[in-house]
């Protein structure tokens, strides 16, 4: 017994003259990486562009999942750059960034850098900046929108969706025109039904419209193909837009 108790004692000094472990800590730090942003776009001016010298709205049209990667010519198959490569003519800037991504959401950080760029080298109307997305790309008009709330006069998103916690942040100045199709099938229309009813409750300028029978793919050209769309669009203005 005696022999335990002088063991346990020797133990017991020992460990009071071991030097303490070290524990891990943290650091603060700060990247000083930058990122490259190598997005391609298509980048329509007006045919009176050159001849002028007056300012013009511009329209961010984002393109659906299936024409993302670094083939810029795939943008050409639908939305606004097919309609302008059937001679199609529009009063604005359209700057249609390819997603480089055939898999993943668009970088909206890198789609904002090139946005920025373009307006920095072309005579934009900063106060007449709108978004029109569609699927793949109307995930983004609604991110464009939360993350950039001063960038934007005008957002439509057609058959996309979002994070309706975060629609708080949109401009209260902005507007909103939701699409979508009753026979999606791809997004289903609860998801922009959630993202307007919660515009709705913050009382925003958001409509929607709720077409009938038309399904996923049939919802980006029946949109695009409403005149009324380009009459309401051309109305919308930001008074405090960034000079």
């Amino acid at each position: 017994m005696f022999r335990s108790l002088l063991s346990v004692v020797a133990l017991a000094s020992i460990a009071l003259w071991s030097p303490m472990p070290a524990f891990a800590g943290q650091t603060a730090l700060t990247s000083n990486a930058s990122i490259k942003n190598d997005l391609n776009y298509l980048l329509y001016k007006p045919s009176d562009y050159d001849s002028s010298d007056k300012t013009y709205p511009l329209v961010v049209w984002l393109h659906g999942g299936d024409q993302g990667g670094s083939d810029i010519e795939k943008v050409k198959r639908s939305g606004l750059p097919k309609l302008i490569e059937g001679g199609k003519e529009f009063p604005f800037l359209v700057f249609s960034p390819q997603n480089p991504s055939e898999e993943l959401l668009y970088p909206i950080e890198k789609v904002d850098a090139a946005l920025e760029d373009v307006i920095a080298k072309h005579r934009v109307d900063r106060s007449r900046i709108y978004v029109i997305g569609y699927s793949r790309g109307g995930f983004g008009a609604w991110a464009l929108a939360e993350q950039f709330p001063n960038r934007f006069a005008a957002i439509v998103p057609i058959a996309g969706g979002g994070n309706r916690h975060y629609l708080n942040r949109t401009n209260e100045k902005a507007a909103f025109w939701v699409f979508h199709g009753t026979d999606d099938d791809v997004i289903p229309l609860s998801d922009s039904v959630v993202l307007y009813e919660r515009l709705k409750g913050l009382k925003r300028n958001v409509r929607l419209s709720v077409l009938e029978g038309v399904d996923h793919s049939g919802i980006e050209t029946a949109a695009l193909n409403d005149a009324g769309l380009w009459d309401w669009l051309l109305k919308q203005r930001l008074e405090s837009a960034p000079k």
